[in-house]
């Protein structure tokens, strides 16, 4: 059967989806909601303020996975998850720089405080005993720096209520050798998507 979408804003020939919930009538009202898409359907999309390139670099100096620097807190994302069993699609661009020798990690963690004060989580998975060479430069050389600007996509399967999550970019080193975020590079942008289950 063919779906006409009629000058008038109505559509037929519209073949609802297998549970009957999305119908034409609805389509055509404005009346689909989350709650009667699929799984697998985008729910919402936040987008974080872009970084301004007013700022200089954020020497990453938190040596604790649980309390990291974060890149730029004016960048944060906050979402209100629909449904209690959604996943969460974080996606980030930035630019580290590392020194030489240098260890640790970078990326998304999230909180249930707007200001990241307690109930910090880090929810990407680990391979291996710890995250603490998830980036390295292992160079002896003094002038050995490394710049990288990095796209991430990571997902947080956390979520089990509607309660307000915040997101933010961070970092920990796990030796004394510096890591940087900016430093005459790409500005932090971030996108976090709820995902239905």
């Amino acid at each position: 059967m063919s779906i006409t979408i009629n000058g008038n804003g109505t559509i037929t020939g519209y073949e609802p989806v297998a549970n009957g919930s999305i119908t034409a009538a609805k389509l055509a009202s404005g009346a689909v909601t989350g709650a009667v898409m699929p799984a697998g359907t985008i729910i919402q999309t936040v987008i974080g303020a872009s970084e301004t390139s007013t700022g200089s670099s954020v020497e990453i100096t938190s040596t604790n996975a649980a309390a990291p620097t974060y890149f730029n807190t004016a960048c944060n994302v906050t979402i209100t998850p629909q449904f209690s069993n959604s996943k969460i699609l974080i996606t980030f661009t930035a630019g580290i720089r590392f020194n030489p020798d240098a260890e640790g990690y970078v990326g998304p963690y999230y909180s249930s405080t707007s200001d990241f004060s307690s109930d910090v989580h880090l929810f990407e998975p680990k391979r291996g005993a710890s995250r603490n060479e998830s980036f390295r430069i292992n160079s002896s050389a003094g002038d050995a720096h490394h710049f990288w600007t990095i796209s991430r996509a990571s997902w947080d399967t956390t979520v089990t209520n509607t309660n307000t999550r915040y997101y933010s970019i961070g970092g920990y080193k796990s030796n004394n050798e510096a890591i940087y975020y900016g430093d005459q590079q790409v500005g932090l942008k971030m996108m976090v998507q709820e995902i239905k289950a």
